[in-house]
């Protein structure tokens, strides 16, 4: 069990520093601009990807796996849009229960369905491309790449946060039923 640990620490490493990148733009040429009085020069402001700044979240819900009935929990990181309404989410995920560990690292990419809900609503569906590593009690460790689809619908609060309740099916050796509920953090 120290390495599914150590793996999942520096798979947050990662997606954590991976996220502060991604969400920095560089500033647009038409936007307005402050000038600085000492120098005289114009500087434009800089704007974030990310939805409302918090682009970090924690996730938890309940998964259904061949036999298996497990308590799930992890992160996500918000990544930005690559493309207009177009989302890159990964997240870990270390579901828990039945004498089973599984660790899952997921890629989610996910279109957001702008025309048929209205902010602060969010509906969204897409896909996912996996790493799993299945540790069973008894049993060896096995290790597969799967595939899944999953839809959701979000809710940005007041304060920008965002809570989001998802359903993903596997496809290809993939958790047959995940239900997660989510928050960004900050």
């Amino acid at each position: 069990m120290k390495s599914p640990g150590r793996i999942f620490l520096i798979t947050f490493i990662i997606l954590a520093t991976t996220g502060a990148a991604f969400g920095q733009e560089e500033p647009a040429e038409n936007e307005p601009g402050t000038v600085d009085n000492e120098v005289g020069e114009v500087t434009t402001q800089t704007k974030t990807s990310t939805p409302g700044n918090s682009p970090f979240g924690i996730r938890a819900g309940y998964t259904n796996w061949k036999s298996w009935n497990q308590g799930h929990f992890g992160g996500h990181v918000y990544l930005g849009e690559p493309w207009p309404n177009v989302e890159f989410t990964p997240n870990v995920e270390i579901g828990l229960g039945d004498d089973v560990f599984i660790m899952t690292f997921n890629g989610d990419v996910t279109y957001l369905f702008t025309e048929f809900v209205s902010q602060p609503w969010g509906l969204y569906g897409g896909g996912s491309l996996s790493f799993n590593l299945v540790n069973p009690q008894i049993g060896d460790t096995e290790t597969d790449i799967g595939l899944s689809g999953l839809a959701g619908v979000k809710y940005t609060f007041a304060n920008d946060h965002i809570g989001m309740a998802e359903l993903r099916f596997g496809i290809m050796d993939s958790p047959s039923i995940k239900l997660t509920f989510g928050y960004t953090l900050f």
